[in-house]
Parts: structure tokens; sequence; C-alpha cells
């Protein structure tokens, strides 16, 4: 499924549209013979993903218990344990990231918690890590401990070379231009 036709598509309906939309949605991932079928396509102690919509990305997980409507995972990350209904399992392995049109505002649909991104303020490049997805900003976190919130629209993605220690060898923003460049002997130029 092309979700970035399908959000173009969304975006262009009406309010009501988009609640009918929601409840046929509804209607169709509570349908008992849907649920049957996610229960019969794994067993306990097996490794899945599921969507996590507060996080807005995939959570690896193990099965401890299936239930008639829900099942009961263990996070991987964290070792939380969650009730979550079966439509939220990625059965298919399917990417959940949303891609829009380089020509687009990126929205909240195109970030996850812990995606470093950077932005302008007042001329200086922002780098740091998203913590939290709100409704129109996200809060993040700068490599100086500084948080911010941010607008969906102005935020960019940035690729981190070297994510274990924080320190970027290379940082490209998402218009392909060189950020930051840290040498061997650690200088950095810009």
């Amino acid at each position: 499924m092309d979700f970035t036709e399908v959000m173009q598509l969304l975006k262009n309906s009406s309010p009501y549209d988009l609640y009918r939309i929601k409840v046929a949605i509804q209607n169709e991932i509570e349908n008992p013979s849907h649920i049957k079928m996610m229960r019969d396509c794994f067993a306990i102690n097996d490794q899945i993903t599921y969507f996590d919509n507060i996080k807005n990305s995939l959570i690896h997980a193990i099965v401890l218990e299936k239930k008639s409507k829900n099942v009961v995972v263990k996070n991987n990350h964290d070792q939380q344990i969650w009730n979550i209904p079966y439509y939220m399992i990625n059965l298919n392995g399917k990417e959940s990231n949303i891609h829009t049109a380089s020509k687009e505002r990126p929205t909240k649909n195109n970030f996850k918690v812990g995606d470093t991104v950077g932005f302008n303020d007042d001329g200086k490049q922002c780098i740091g890590t998203i913590t939290k997805l709100n409704h129109k900003t996200a809060s993040l976190i700068t490599r100086e401990n500084k948080r911010w919130r941010v607008g969906y629209g102005i935020l960019f993605a940035v690729l981190d070379g070297e994510a274990t220690d924080h320190v970027p060898n290379v940082l490209i923003g998402c218009n392909g231009n060189l950020i930051e460049h840290e040498n061997i002997q650690g200088e950095t130029k810009t």
C-alpha cells in the first residue's frame, strides 16, 4: 500500500469523510475473522514487531500470552509488558515510515521518537534527538542538552555517522548539504 498516496488523499478529505473512513477502518480491524487470522499466524514466545502510535515506530517484542482480542507482549528494548490489540502487529514486516514528496513540508507522520533531526535557529543549525511527538511540534534535546519544541515543518532528517557516542563524522541535511564533518584527528570542519 502506498501510504504517501493515502496520506495525500486524506489531506484533501473533509472532516466528515475522515470520520466515515475512521469508522469503516475500525469496523474492519475489529472483524472477528481478521482477529482469528492474526491469532493463527504466531505462537507464544515468537518474536514480533508492532506499531507504537506514540513513538510512531515499530517495537520489537516477544509474545507472552494470546487473548481473545489482545495479545500480551514484552518489549525487547525496555522489558515493559503491554496488552495490545492484534491489529497493531506487523506480521508482514512492512515498513512503517511514511515518505512525502520532497516539495511537501514534513508532518508528525514523517518522524519517530529517537530520530536525529536538525533545524535552523537564527541562522545556526541545531541538531538533536526527538524525545516526544506532540500534535504540532516535536520535543527534542540537542547534544548540548538544550530542550526544544520545534514545528515539524522546519525539521529535517540528519544522517548520524556515529550514533554510539553522539559525535558525528558526517551530518547531512535533507537537501543533501554537508552540515558538519569531522576528520580523523577530531577537528571539526563546516
